[in-house]
C-alpha cells in the first residue's frame, strides 16, 4: 500500500512541464500522512531494508566516484566523441534509475519529517506517541504530533533507526549533487548536451530536475530537521557508549558510519542555525543562469576536497583505520610474492570497513594473483594481454594502465572492487587485517593458460551490485573466482531470486582434496603451522 502511494509521488517529483511544481506535490502528500498513523501502520525491518537497499546504497557512492571522472574527461573537450555522448547516456539512465530508488526510500519515512512533528529524546521513560492540541490547532490547525523518544527501548530505537535510514538516502543524493552534477550543471556545454540536445527522451532535461530538488526549500527543510534530530542522539550515543543501540546493533552502526561519512552532513550541521533560505535556496532563474550562492559553492568545495578520501576507500567506501597488514616490510611483501603461483585465490578480512559489514561469513572479499611477466610468458598468456587491454578499453571505457606495463610495476592481483575489475599491487591490496591464500592444485598448462585469459578478460568490467552469478558484463569480487575457473563447481546460495557466490563460497572448497591453503595471516600475524586445520570459514 505504502510502496503503491511513494511511487505516485515519485511520478510527481519527475514529471515535467506540470502545473503543480512537483517538489510542492511532494511536500503536500507527505505532509498529508500522520507520522503516528504512519508508524502505528509501518512494520519495515529495517535490517531488511537495508540489505534491500545496499547494491543502491553502494553504487550511490560509487557513481560519484565515476562521475567525477566522467567529467575530468570531457570536461576540456572541445568536442565529445559519439562514444562520450553513449556513455553520459548511459551514466545519466543509471542515475536516475538509482535516484528515483533512493527518492522512493526517502518518501517513505518523510512524515517523520513533518512540520507538526517534534522529535523528543527521553531516556527517564518510555517512549510514547501521542498528539498535542492547541486552541488555535482545535479550529482547523494540524495537531501536534509528539514522538518522544527512549533510545534505550525497542519502539525507540526503531523511530531513530528508521530516521536514520531516510537520511542516509538523503544525504547520498545531496552529497552526489554537490560533489558529482554540481559540476556538470555549472558547465555551459555538458549541461546542454544533458539538458537539450544529445541526451535520450527519457533522461532529456533531467539535470535541470535534480537541480531544482536539490534547491527545494521544504525538502531542505526536512532534511535539516533530521539532521538536527540525529545530532543530538549522536551527542546521547557518546555518552552512553555502552548502551545496546551503540554497542549491539550493527544496522545502528551501519547508519553512523554512513551518516557520519557524508560531507554534507558536517556542513549542515555546522551551520544549520542560518536561516534554511540564505543557506540552500537558489532562485529558479538562477538555475537556468547556472549562478549558484557563495554558500553552495563552499559547501561544494569541501565536498569536492573529499573525493580523494573516497577514491582511496574506493575497495570498503568507509573506513575507521588502515590494516594491520598495511605494515608489511617490503621484505615481508616480497617473500609472500616468491611463494604465489598464478590463479592463486587471495581472501581478505577487514572489519574496520563498512561494507565488510554486509558481507556473509568470514571472509569479506577475494582476488585473484596473476603471476610475473616470465609466469605469462611460460603460460604462453603475455603476448595476448595487449589485445585484451584494447578490448577493456573499447568495450568498457577502462582507463587503467597497460596490462604488460602494470605487471612488470608490481600489479599482479586482479580484483572486482566497487570502480570496477582493476589490477593491483600486492601493497594496495595488503591494508587488511586478515589474508588468507589457497591454491587449486590439478592445473593443467592448458587450464591455467585459459583461466588466466578469462580473468584477464574481466578487467574493466563494473562491479555487479547485484550480486548475480550469472550476470555478464558486471561482476563482483568473489564471481571473479567463478567466471575465471569457469568449469569447476562452486557453492551459491539463492538470495531474493538470485544466485550469488560470496568469499566464504569460494573457501569453502578447502573441503576437497584438489584445494589447499598455503599461506594465513590472523589479525595481522602469520600463521606458520596447519593452516589448513584452522583456516577460517563459515
Amino acid at each position: 500500500m505504502f510502496r503503491k502511494y511513494y511511487i505516485i509521488i515519485l511520478t510527481l517529483s519527475i514529471s515535467f512541464g506540470q502545473s503543480i511544481d512537483p517538489n510542492t506535490a511532494f511536500d503536500q502528500k507527505v505532509s498529508s500522512i500522520s507520522a503516528l498513523d504512519w508508524l502505528k501502520s509501518d512494520n519495515v525491518d529495517v535490517s531488511d531494508m537495508i540489505y534491500n537497499y545496499q547494491p543502491q546504497i553502494e553504487y550511490a557512492l560509487v557513481w560519484r566516484i565515476r562521475a567525477v571522472r566522467t567529467y575530468s574527461a570531457l570536461s576540456e573537450k572541445d568536442v565529445l566523441k559519439a562514444s562520450d555522448i553513449n556513455y553520459l547516456n548511459y551514466a545519466a539512465n543509471r542515475y536516475k534509475d538509482l535516484r528515483e530508488t533512493l527518492l522512493e526510500g526517502i518518501a517513505r519515512f518523510a512524515p517523520l519529517t513533518n512540520e507538526n512533528v517534534d522529535l523528543i529524546i527521553n531516556d527517564s521513560n518510555p517512549s510514547i506517541f501521542y498528539q498535542k492540541k492547541k486552541v488555535r490547532q482545535l479550529i482547523g490547525g494540524k495537531s501536534k504530533e509528539i514522538i518522544q523518544i527512549n533510545p534505550n527501548d525497542e519502539s525507540g530505537q526503531s523511530v531513530i533507526k528508521k530516521v536514520k535510514l531516510g537520511l542516509t538516502f538523503a544525504l547520498l543524493l545531496y552529497d552526489n549533487y554537490l560533489v558529482a552534477v554540481a559540476p556538470f550543471e555549472e558547465h555551459n556545454k555538458l549541461r546542454y548536451i544533458i539538458n537539450e540536445s544529445g541526451i535520450d527522451p527519457e533522461v532529456e532535461g533531467y539535470l535541470r530536475v535534480v537541480s531544482e530538488s536539490y534547491t527545494d526549500r521544504k525538502k531542505m527543510q526536512r532534511l535539516i530537521k533530521a539532521i538536527e534530530f540525529i545530532s543530538k542522539i549522536e551527542q546521547w550515543e557518546n555518552v552512553h557508549p555502552k548502551s545496546d543501540l551503540v554497542k549491539n546493533d550493527p544496522d545502528n552502526q551501519y547508519l553512523n558510519m554512513m551518516i557520519y561519512g557524508s560531507p554534507s552532513y558536517a556542513e549542515i550541521r555546522k551551520n544549520s542555525s542560518l536561516e534554511t533560505e540564505s543557506m540552500f535556496s537558489i532562485n529558479r532563474i538562477n538555475i537556468f543562469k547556472n549562478k549558484i550562492e557563495d554558500t553552495i559553492r563552499l559547501i561544494s568545495s569541501d565536498a569536492t576536497n573529499q573525493v580523494s578520501k573516497m577514491f582511496g576507500n574506493a575497495a570498503g567506501i568507509i573506513v575507521s583505520r588502515r590494516g594491520k597488514l598495511d605494515e608489511l616490510t617490503k621484505e615481508k611483501q616480497s617473500e609472500i610474492i616468491a611463494h604465489l603461483q598464478p590463479l592463486d585465490i587471495l581472501l581478505e578480512k577487514a572489519p574496520f570497513r563498512l561494507t565488510d559489514h554486509l558481507i556473509p561469513g568470514y571472509w569479506s572479499h577475494v582476488a585473484l594473483w596473476s603471476g610475473t611477466e616470465n609466469e605469462l610468458r611460460e603460460l604462453d598468456v603475455w603476448d595476448q594481454l595487449p589485445a585484451i587491454y584494447n578490448e577493456a578499453k573499447e568495450t568498457y571505457h577502462y582507463s587503467g594502465p597497460d596490462f604488460q606495463d602494470a605487471i612488470r610495476n608490481g600489479h599482479m592481483v586482479i580484483e572486482a572492487l566497487r570502480p570496477g575489475v582493476q589490477i593491483n599491487t600486492l601493497q594496495h591490496f595488503l591494508n587488511i587485517d586478515d589474508l588468507g591464500v589457497i591454491r587449486y592444485n590439478e592445473l593443467t598448462l592448458e587450464n591455467k593458460r585459459s583461466y588466466l585469459l578469462n580473468a584477464f578478460s574481466q578487467i574493466g568490467k563494473s562491479y555487479d551490485f547485484n550480486f548475480d552469478v550469472e550476470s555478464k558484463n558486471e561482476i563482483v569480487c568473489s564471481e571473479l573466482i567463478y567466471v575465471s575457473f569457469d568449469d569447476l563447481d562452486w557453492n551459491t546460495s539463492k538470495t531474493v531470486g538470485r544466485y550469488t557466490i560470496s568469499p566464504d563460497n569460494v573457501a569453502q572448497n578447502l573441503k576437497y582434496d584438489s584445494f589447499e591453503a598455503i599461506m594465513l595471516y590472523l589479525d595481522g600475524i602469520e600463521v606458520a603451522d596447519k593452516i589448513n586445520d584452522i583456516f577460517p570459514v563459515e
